[in-house]
């Protein structure tokens, strides 16, 4: 509320008057109705406010529109898609060759903006650059020369924003092919980078192409764009890289011969600078460094898609980022309050999750790391090839019931770092609050067998894809086939979706090398009628099925339609501790995402476990019997509890009622629909009244009916001795 006079600003009631310290106090007169004014210093800080609730109004509503600058990248498939298909790509960092395009963009994001105007602030002495269309979202410029260029933006005529950029020239990688490296370039200054930098196949590519040893061994002048530092055949584009400095020297694409050393022979040795440039090296990622020398403004460092998009945006043959594009965006920040929270890092920040890596203990984030989703420098170390595919690792952490992944899920355990439970589920069963469960995608808890509540049954470690070898990746990075290509699997990640006709479809490649010629993930049959329906149907199917039944004994939440799991629903939970496990681990199947696919066995012993626990009656083992049966009570005799056990070999009505030895009804211990299953129920020996059952012999009979006729029924005796 903001105060309309001096005297509703300045007169504060007296109660606060001893939370001040005593340098204060003395700054303080007594009013006439007990308040304060503070003299001097609060007169100032009261003229202050006073001013800012004036001026507040019109700057919120100027500053309402932002203008922003975005450098935009432009992969071979953008430029195609704009007609541009024989150019070169562009990073979208703010350090570019000299003679190439910067492409800019306004980000427009949340805000209606009427018109554009960009100019230049400052350019190089002697440029002729010019902004093609000035008025419009989208524009480009050519960096003819080398050089500062500040940019400047206007929106709506109001707003305006700025960004520098550079062109410079290329001087590559410098100790690499064992020939030394001279300044400027990189290696002089980032001698450990390049050391580990060499081991990649980045570093390799463009040898490894001209000596034959590609597989196949096919290899052509077109691959130079992507496979060399600087490539850019436009006459513009003389800034020292590979093809410049290649011209220079009289060096020419040779005849490719299998497994030869030409690379070498015929490059290296006669040309050893121009091999500097003959690899994907420090400015094919960075940007041009001759103006570098320990600037940092003048050089390009991004964790930006971009940057790889380069080259590896190019269809047909290389669609990683289309791939990427499509999957599911991973990494993004939670709105709100959160939306620069470091408690949800490190996996809800791309850098973040880097810094983690490099120093779980001690990770060094900061809210500007907000922001930055999963990109492909995210998971793969351009500078690093100790990992397979250069990922950042290969390792995952214990989970947070302390079970150690130890070697299962090979390069999957990447993933696993981040698509597992916040929570020890035996712990959070008792801590009711907002977002109730395990957090989103406990998918390695599930894949893993481990950490959802299980309510003391032998369940933990059933699993039902551990051995495969790469685990997550085995699956999600399986190359789709016929209309699924690239649509599915691979760095979408994606199991199911559309695919280039709309139809949906599951990737089950992979799938079909154990279940045979199946068409979806359903095809693969449950080993029972787990949902109790009289069917058995695709373990997805029944998987829905037994959460269909769970969640209609929960307490829901109609704003949802799913049960209850915020704080405000705390009184329909309070007491009932079988409820808040039941909740548990209905999401923890649903948030696991696969129905099933992931982990049948754990999914339906939790699910059945659950249902029991609401019922009174558990699932003994995972077993599916043959027979009906009902076994001896144990102990007995018995005082005060006993445990009645029996076998339901087929979804039936089932009523467990215990009499008296006049045939009188003494207590009804089941009576509902059952899946099949082995169960238990104990008796603690009180009536249908709760009052203390006497001593004596009780009978108890099981009765089983399938569409109101009884199957099975059987009687057994027991006694209460006290």
């Amino acid at each position: 509320m903001v105060a309309n006079t001096w005297h509703e600003i300045c007169i504060f009631n007296s109660c606060f008057v001893p939370a001040f310290s005593k340098s204060w106090k003395d700054r303080i007169i007594p009013t006439e109705n007990g308040g304060i004014i503070m003299v001097k210093r609060f007169a100032t800080l009261c003229l202050i406010v006073i001013l800012a609730t004036f001026l507040a109004a019109p700057y919120t509503e100027v500053a309402a529109q932002t203008a922003k600058i975005k450098i935009e990248a432009m992969s071979p498939y953008r430029l195609s898609k704009m007609g541009l298909s024989t150019r070169a790509s562009t990073s979208g960092l703010h350090v570019v060759g000299k003679g190439t395009y910067v492409y800019l963009s306004a980000d427009t994001t949340g805000q209606a903006i009427t018109s554009f105007a960009w100019s230049f602030v400052q350019k190089p002495t002697g440029s002729n650059a010019a902004i093609d269309n000035p008025s419009a979202q989208f524009v480009q410029f050519l960096a003819d020369s080398a050089g500062q260029y500040i940019v400047q933006l206007t929106i709506n005529g109001s707003s305006t924003a700025y960004d520098t950029m550079y062109a410079s020239r290329y001087v590559g990688v410098g100790g690499f092919q064992g020939v030394a490296a001279q300044f400027p370039q990189c290696g002089l200054c980032h001698s450990g980078k390049v050391t580990k930098w060499v081991q990649t196949g980045h570093s390799r590519i463009f040898e490894e192409g001209i000596d034959g040893k590609l597989e196949g061994g096919f290899y052509l002048p077109s691959c130079m764009k992507c496979h060399t530092t600087g490539y850019d055949a436009s006459p513009a584009a003389n800034n020292g890289g590979f093809d410049d400095v290649a011209a220079q020297v009289g060096w020419k694409f040779p005849t490719i011969v299998p497994n030869s050393n030409k690379f070498h022979d015929s490059l290296v040795v006669p040309y050893p600078q121009l091999a500097q440039l003959a690899t994907i090296g420090c400015e094919s990622c960075h940007g041009p460094g001759a103006d570098h020398a320990g600037n940092i403004a003048k050089i390009g460092v991004s964790y930006d898609v971009g940057v790889c998009a380069q080259c590896h945006d190019a269809p047909t043959h290389h669609m990683v980022v289309r791939q990427w594009e499509l999957a599911i965006p991973h990494a993004t920040m939670p709105s709100g309050s959160h939306a620069t929270s470091t408690s949800c890092f490190p996996c809800h920040s791309g850098k973040a999750f880097t810094k983690w890596l490099d120093n779980k203990s001690n990770p060094g984030y900061t809210t500007s790391d907000a922001g930055y989703p999963l990109t492909c420098t995210v998971c793969h170390d351009p500078h690093d090839a100790t990992n397979p595919h250069q990922l950042r690792t290969v390792q995952a952490d214990s989970l947070m019931n302390g079970y150690v992944i130890g070697d299962v899920g090979g390069n999957g355990r990447l993933c696993m770092n981040c698509h597992r439970s916040r929570y020890k589920a035996n712990v959070k069963v008792t801590q009711w609050g907002n977002y109730f469960g395990p957090h989103e995608n406990p998918q390695a808890d599930m894949f893993l067998g481990q950490n959802a509540y299980e309510y003391g049954l032998p369940i933990a470690g059933l699993t039902t894809h551990t051995q495969l070898e790469d685990g997550c990746v085995t699956c999600h990075m399986s190359a789709a086939t016929g209309k699924a290509t690239n649509m599915l699997g691979g760095h979408t990640w994606k199991m199911a979706g559309p695919d280039s006709t709309g139809t949906e479809v599951d990737n089950v490649t992979v799938c079909q090398q154990c279940h045979g010629p199946i068409t979806s993930f359903d095809d693969v049959k449950a080993a029972a009628d787990y949902d109790g329906n009289g069917k058995i149907e695709g373990v997805q199917t029944e998987v829905q099925g037994l959460l269909n039944r769970l969640k209609a004994v929960l307490p829901i939440d109609p704003a949802t339609g799913e049960p209850v799991n915020m704080a405000k629903d705390s009184n329909l939970v309070k007491g009932k501790p079988e409820l808040m496990r039941a909740i548990y681990d209905y999401y923890f199947v649903k948030n696991d995402k696969s129905m099933g696919v992931h982990n049948a066995k754990y999914t339906f012993a939790i699910l059945r476990a659950a249902l029991g626990s609401l019922t009174g009656v558990q699932p003994n083992d995972q077993m599916i019997p043959k027979d009906f049966a009902l076994s001896q009570n144990y102990p007995n005799p018995f005082n005060p509890t006993t445990e009645i056990k029996f076998s339901i070999p087929r979804a039936a009505h089932v009523q467990l009622s215990v009499y008296n030895i006049l045939g009188e009804l003494v207590a009804t211990l089941a009576d509902g629909e059952l899946v099949p299953g082995n169960y238990r129920v104990s008796w603690n020996g009180t009536t249908q009244n709760g009052t203390p059952a006497s001593s004596g012999i009780y009978f108890y009979r099981l009765v089983a009916s399938v569409n109101g006729s009884n199957e099975f029924a059987i009687t057994k005796k027991m006694m209460l001795l006290k």
